[in-house]
C-alpha cells in the first residue's frame, strides 16, 4: 500500500484490539474508567442516577446528580460534589459521578 513520503505501513499485529476483560476497572469497555469493582468506592451507593439515554450535556448530567444527592438527604455534600465534579474536564465529571453515585 503506497501510504505516502515517511509514512510506513502498520503491522497486522500492532492494529490488534486488546480483549477488554483483560483491562482492569473497565467494566469491558476500554474507554470508561471505573474507580473501582464494588459499591464499596462509591460514595454514596444507594443513589442511582440515570445518566444513559439522557442529554449528555455536563451541566445536565451535573444537575442531575446534583438533584439526586439532594433528594436522597444529602444536600449538605451537594456543594462539595459540584466543587470536585467541575474542577477538570468532562471525563473528571464522569468520573467524579460514579465516585459519588451509583449510575446507571
Amino acid at each position: 500500500m503506497e501510504l505516502g513520503p515517511g509514512i510506513d505501513d502498520p503491522d497486522d499485529e500492532a492494529l490488534v484490539a486488546p480483549d477488554p476483560s483483560q483491562l482492569a476497572g473497565t467494566h469491558g469497555h476500554p474507554c470508561v474508567a471505573v474507580p473501582g469493582e464494588d459499591a464499596d468506592d462509591v460514595r454514596h451507593p444507594e443513589v442511582v442516577v440515570r445518566l444513559t439515554g439522557g442529554d449528555g450535556n455536563a451541566f445536565a448530567v451535573l444537575g442531575a446528580v446534583r438533584r439526586a444527592l439532594r433528594e436522597a438527604g444529602h444536600a449538605d455534600e451537594a456543594a462539595a460534589f459540584v466543587a470536585e465534579a467541575t474542577s477538570g474536564d468532562y471525563h473528571h465529571l464522569l468520573r467524579t459521578c460514579m465516585r459519588w453515585v451509583t449510575v446507571r
